[in-house]
């Protein structure tokens, strides 16, 4: 199984709240490029679970128009910043066990890469905005994965 952990695009700090700022237009773009990336294979991904805030909302919605996806697409909470490996770890091993994406945030998504890949949340990669990494696996397992592909946005 494959488990596509993307941080979401650049965003503005204009906005009432963390959770309402938007995507900047260099934060599309970024977004845009990814999903145009060569060397990200994106067929097989079938679910995607995003964070609530408005800029993994905004990056979940370019990736899916411009992949022409049809993924079934959850938001939850449990990928917000200050999310925790632990529940989301429960959280997906209580989905079914089909390649994944997870739009999240920094730090949460470094966290991500290194509690799966090795057993480690100090030991992630660090993730500039739209950045995304492949691990493949048995299971959504902590320690139990291990990092296919590293790219940043250009």
């Amino acid at each position: 199984m494959r488990l596509l952990l993307m941080r979401h695009g650049d965003a503005s700090w204009q906005a009432p709240s963390d959770s309402q700022r938007p995507l900047s237009d260099l934060g599309q773009a970024q977004v845009q490029g990814q999903a145009q990336a060569a060397s990200v294979d994106w067929h097989g991904y079938e679910q995607l679970f995003a964070s609530p805030y408005l800029r993994t909302q905004q990056t979940s919605q370019i990736l899916q128009r411009a992949l022409q996806a049809d993924w079934l697409q959850t938001n939850t909470a449990l990928v917000t910043p200050g999310g925790d490996c632990d529940a989301v770890q429960a959280f997906l091993l209580a989905q079914p066990q089909l390649d994944s994406v997870i739009v999240t945030h920094q730090p949460l998504i470094s966290c991500l890469i290194g509690y799966f890949c090795q057993g480690d949340i100090y030991a992630g990669e660090p993730m500039l905005p739209a950045s995304l990494a492949v691990l493949s696996g048995d299971v959504f397992a902590r320690g139990c994965m291990q990092l296919e592909t590293l790219q940043h946005a250009q």
